[in-house]
């Protein structure tokens, strides 16, 4: 308690009446020479019923009285010492203008014995002078908060600053401060023409969304449940109709409270200590919804981003894997959670940061992290540290991260062989080349504009595969050793040549086209001679090789013509003709 009071005196004291040497100013109403006070700073103490605990029979002679820890049906609202006065008499909510607040120890709620500090330093010190004499904190105190706000004009800043000392029932003290600071009437009157744009535009979309939704659950019913991202649609729509009104709330409420000057407008915001709370909650609030919109937004824009087709390749690849990832999450949680109880039980005596079960699941999440104390634990216990540390690291990081991997990389390499067995696609990168290109051929330039054109036309007919990468392809279709031989046999592939994209796509459709089929015929029926039906058999076979072979490479020009067309302009043809008549 001594140092608690010391700390009042010299330190709290000092710095609430800290004013400019030589400046004639209201003393209390200025704090940092720039920062005036909203309403005199005021000290509450919360305090609980005496009697609630049981003192041991072998102990009853050291101890003649008990107090608990702070719960809200042990609060003590009796009045004590001389019983007159705010600081000696209860005071619910209404009177304190307190608000629930979860500190380090425990949830206080919003009464509680309280007082104002005066104007003067010298009354302020002589108050706090008579309440350590009186013993105002006792053993039954848990928690003092020390409430102000304080505005700067030259920023337009409102702080509300809360300054905690828990008492806990074991003794001690245990302090902890809050500065929440919001930027007046941000929201009232936009600050420049774009932020009016933009704001505007943010409703628009959350209307134009809305509506959009409305019709798909009208269209879909029931099946509008079963698409993972019409959860995300909704919940867009859900937080930015929230914060539409939160905003609007802060908006009425500011603008209510304006007036002529900057002053009434601040002394009409501020009427009391909880239209602050209030004020710097919605603000809160609505930063947080911010946060989210935007979360989910960016989640949104993922699926619709086709910018290459690498990144197109691991969109894709998410998605293939999200429910196996999902289940393998699960069996990830319970071996944490596993190793985080062991350390509890293990640590929890002696380790801050195992001393709870939820401090000791976020050490070990810590620890998968590689950030963690190491010397502390070793410390407490030197052998099972060695073998905690071990343990953990082959079971967590050695088998299940490593299999987290396995699961994404073969996702990965599914949707690769299914893109490589598609057809060339225009992603978001090719439409902006083609954009830049008409650009460049509009404002004058357009031999750099041809240039890029035969530049892009250039790789897109050197695309080469390698022998392994087919090799790899076609294992990974599920085709044996020697059928992957054969196959590359026949098509004339070899470990020393490339294959140009197009006949390789050519290549792994018509392999898996052709899947052998059972031949069920019936042995009795033979109406041609053996040796003619083999001589049949092997000429249809060497046609269909010679079909199969002009039908590959007249895909393979299709697909180079097809490639050649996107590049050019539509009006291709017609320039041509223009420009060369004969």
């Amino acid at each position: 308690m001594s140092h608690f009071w010391q700390y009042f005196h010299s330190v709290l004291c000092d710095k609430l009446y800290e004013i400019p040497t030589g400046v004639e100013k209201e003393n209390g109403t200025e704090l940092l020479y720039e920062n005036k006070f909203l309403f005199r700073p005021r000290v509450r103490q919360v305090r609980v019923e005496e009697g609630h605990c049981a003192i041991r029979n072998q102990f009853k002679g050291l101890f003649q009285d008990c107090y608990v820890p702070y719960d809200i049906k042990y609060e003590d609202k009796t009045s004590f010492g001389p019983k007159k006065g705010t600081q000696w008499v209860y005071s619910d909510g209404s009177k304190t203008q307190g608000v629930f607040y979860q500190g380090e120890i425990a949830s206080y709620g919003t009464g509680g014995f309280y007082f104002d500090f005066p104007k003067n330093k010298i009354d302020a010190k002589t108050i706090i002078s008579d309440l350590e004499h009186d013993t105002w904190l006792n053993r039954g105190t848990r928690v003092v908060f020390v409430d102000f706000a304080i505005y700067n004009c030259n920023i337009n800043v409102v702080c509300a600053v809360k300054l905690v000392f828990e008492f806990p029932a074991s003794g001690g003290i245990v302090s902890s401060s809050s500065f929440r600071t919001v930027k007046l009437y941000r929201y009232a009157v936009a600050d420049s023409v774009s932020t009016l744009i933009g704001m505007l535009a943010v409703v628009g979309f959350i209307v134009y969304f809305t509506v959009e939704e409305i019709f798909e659950i009208m269209y879909f019913r029931m099946d509008y449940a079963s698409i993972f991202w019409n959860y995300v649609d909704f919940s867009i729509v859900a937080l930015g109709w929230w914060a539409i009104e939160v905003a609007s709330m802060i908006i009425y409420k500011e603008r209510s409270s304006s007036g002529s000057s900057p002053e009434n407008a601040i002394a009409k915001t501020v009427r009391n200590r909880m239209s602050v709370e209030y004020l710097i909650a919605r603000h809160e609030i609505l930063v947080q919804l911010t946060a989210y919109l935007f979360f989910l937004v960016c989640v949104k824009v993922i699926k619709y981003t086709d910018l290459n087709r690498s990144m197109t390749i691991v969109y894709l690849s998410v998605g293939r894997c999200l429910k196996i990832v999902a289940g393998y999450l699960v069996m990830m949680v319970f071996v944490v959670s596993s190793f985080a109880t062991l350390g509890y039980f293990a640590y929890g005596s002696q380790v801050k940061g195992f001393s709870t079960m939820y401090d000791s699941v976020l050490s070990s999440l810590r620890i998968l992290m590689r950030d963690f104390d190491y010397q502390t634990l070793q410390d407490a216990d030197a052998w099972f540290t060695t073998f905690f540390f071990v343990f953990f690291t082959c079971v967590v990081v050695f088998v299940l991260l490593t299999m987290l991997v396995a699961i994404v990389f073969h996702a990965y390499f599914d949707v690769d062989v299914e893109q490589s067995l598609e057809g060339r696609q225009l992603y978001v990168s090719d439409k902006i080349s083609a954009f830049v290109d008409r650009v460049l051929a509009k404002i004058g330039f357009d031999k750099w504009a041809a240039q890029r054109r035969f530049d892009r036309l250039k790789d897109e007919l050197d695309r080469r595969i390698t022998y392994q990468n087919v090799y790899k392809t076609l294992k990974r279709c599920g085709f044996t050793d020697s059928e992957v031989e054969n196959t590359l046999t026949r098509y004339g592939i070899e470990p020393q040549k490339t294959v140009h994209e197009d006949e390789a796509r050519q290549m792994f459709r018509d392999v898996l086209k052709n899947v052998p089929e059972s031949n069920n015929k019936d042995p009795e029926d033979k109406t041609f001679d053996e040796s003619d039906t083999k001589w049949l058999i092997k000429r249809v076979d060497l046609l269909e090789n010679a079909l199969d072979d002009v039908h590959k490479k007249c895909d393979i020009v299709i697909a180079r013509l097809d490639a050649i067309r996107i590049q050019l302009p539509s009006n291709y043809a017609e320039q041509n003709l223009r420009d060369n008549p004969s």
